[in-house]
């Protein structure tokens, strides 16, 4: 399959510097009673800044990636992918796998600690492709999709810097649709499929190569393209 042109809007972002993401409050009334029984995620919370961007969410996941820790690692994760009230519900649904009203009064499914450092133990074993594969399918969270887990990936796979070559590339509905809108013939890329994600993969390789930008660093330039669309 032939890889699209490299759309116009997107040449002069991979020709200037990254850029640095702008950091943004979250609420911790919010997010608190989510890990009320969750004590490492809830240590994590209490030491986490009031103001949080992708490098100090880096730091805390890359410090907190062993089974007793690890949702500590986890739930600021979720809070930088979107801190509203209703991302926080749904933290606590994939906590206990229970998306209704009440469900911080269900017991946390202590399994899905090892089904996140699976994911993030195969991806930095056999790649991207392997650890998107295994939380898409064997290692699934329920309600963990795509454009979340593709966040855990990115993060886990932070060892050095935020966006150096090893990094896995976030997925998710912004990035799809402006993918979507900006190339010819349209990439149709979907969150639920593996050789979606290879594909992904395939674009930004080809997108960067010419400019010398990472896998990262092109997803970058796109959400920074996407910012006055409406969240995902």
């Amino acid at each position: 399959m032939s890889t699209p042109e490299i759309p116009d809007v997107l040449v002069p972002r991979l020709r200037e510097e990254p850029p640095a993401q702008r950091a943004f409050p979250w609420d911790r009334s919010v997010w608190e009673p989510v890990v009320h029984d969750v004590p490492d995620a809830a240590d994590a919370l209490r030491d986490l800044p009031d103001r949080i961007d992708r490098q100090c969410v880096r730091d805390v996941v890359q410090a907190n990636l062993t089974r007793d820790w690890v949702l500590g690692a986890f739930v600021p994760m979720l809070i930088w992918g979107g801190p509203q009230p209703r991302r926080a519900f749904f933290a606590r649904a994939m906590l206990t796998g229970v998306a209704r009203r009440g469900n911080r009064d269900e017991p946390v499914d202590d399994s899905i600690r090892d089904r996140l450092l699976e994911g993030a133990r195969r991806l930095q074993e056999d790649g991207a492709v392997a650890g998107f594969y295994y939380l898409n399918n064997e290692g699934h969270v329920k309600h963990l999709g795509g454009a979340f887990f593709t966040k855990w990936l990115a993060f886990t796979s932070m060892t050095g810097t935020i966006d150096g070559p090893e990094v896995a590339p976030i997925l998710d509905k912004r990035v799809i649709g402006w993918i979507r809108e900006n190339t010819t013939p349209s990439e149709k890329l979907m969150t639920t499929r593996t050789p979606s994600y290879e594909r992904y993969l395939e674009l930004l390789d080809a997108w960067g190569a010419p400019y010398g930008r990472t896998r990262t660093q092109v997803e970058l330039a796109i959400f920074e393209l996407t910012r006055d669309r409406p969240a995902e």
